[in-house]
């Protein structure tokens, strides 16, 4: 299926209000995990596909559940994106609406301004010790717990990346700097600890989309739009050079499941994982 199919089909299950795969007031996640609930296939995780296939930022169609996500999301006593109690204060999650609110926006907004500068004052990059002294937030296991998460800086360093240089302030460079390199430390998705293992179980099978855990080949992706060159990038660029078959192309290894489209059948030549590593490697 072409992108312009999948886009279509993606559309064709969008509802009347806008939205997709709305939980119902009797469900047991309503109204916190609104729009975030069923996993990926509710609108938030929608808006990221639709962003990952590259759609025009214009779509109109994308305006209003986008401004819903603002909403619902947003609390505005921390300045950031949440889900409540949950996970708090879950960088993926800001991360993601970062990259949505610029990709389709051209600049982030007043929310997501107030996240980065929360992320720039409390983001933690702890590597297997607390680096610092814990703060507050340090109760959130998941995602500051002695080793810090690593999607959570992952998914911060892509909201960035879609910020317009013009629109970065000093505070917010420094945070997209600090989470370079963590990840830099990390060869991408080796351990610093034991250089020879895969970091994350499976995050070395290519994907695609990436909702909120990555592959390695989206954090290349970001790092080539940074254009962040280093030798610790060396295996995960070779590792990446391996995974490409006969024919010049590259499949797609790892499926997101219950997504409200296909993006392509597993062990099988993907235009989208093909098209992001040829501009990696500059083939």
């Amino acid at each position: 299926m072409n992108r312009q199919a999948i886009i279509s089909k993606i559309f064709e299950a969008q509802d009347e209000n806008g939205f997709w795969k709305m939980l119902p007031a009797s469900d047991k996640y309503y109204p916190d995990y609104l729009h975030y609930v069923p996993t990926f296939r509710a609108t938030l995780w929608t808006l990221i596909l639709l962003a990952d296939l590259g759609i025009d930022p214009n779509e109109e169609r994308v305006k209003k559940p986008l401004q819903e996500l603002q909403r619902q999301f947003f609390d505005p006593k921390f300045g950031i994106y949440t889900l409540k109690e949950d996970h708090f204060p879950i960088p993926c999650l800001n991360g993601n609406m970062i990259y949505l609110d610029c990709y389709f926006n051209g600049k982030p907004s007043e929310k997501s301004q107030q996240a980065l500068a929360f992320f720039y004052k409390y983001q933690r990059f702890d590597d297997g010790k607390y680096e610092v002294e814990p703060n507050e937030f340090c109760t959130n296991k998941s995602c500051y717990g002695k080793h810090t998460c690593y999607w959570g800086v992952v998914k911060l360093l892509k909201g960035i990346s879609f910020i317009p240089q013009e629109y970065r302030d000093p505070n917010t460079t420094d945070l997209l700097n600090r989470c370079i390199q963590f990840v830099l430390l990390h060869k991408v998705c080796f351990s610093s600890h034991k250089p020879d293992r895969i970091m994350i179980q499976k995050m070395d099978l290519l994907t695609f989309p990436n909702m909120y855990k990555s592959d390695f080949l989206e954090i290349l992706w970001l790092l080539k739009r940074e254009g962040i060159s280093s030798e610790q990038l060396t295996p995960a660029l070779q590792l990446l050079r391996n995974k490409q078959h006969e024919d010049g192309n590259w499949h797609l290894e790892r499926q997101a499941h219950n997504m409200v489209a296909s993006v392509g059948e597993v062990n099988k030549t993907n235009q989208f994982i093909t098209e992001r590593a040829k501009e990696v490697l500059e083939i």
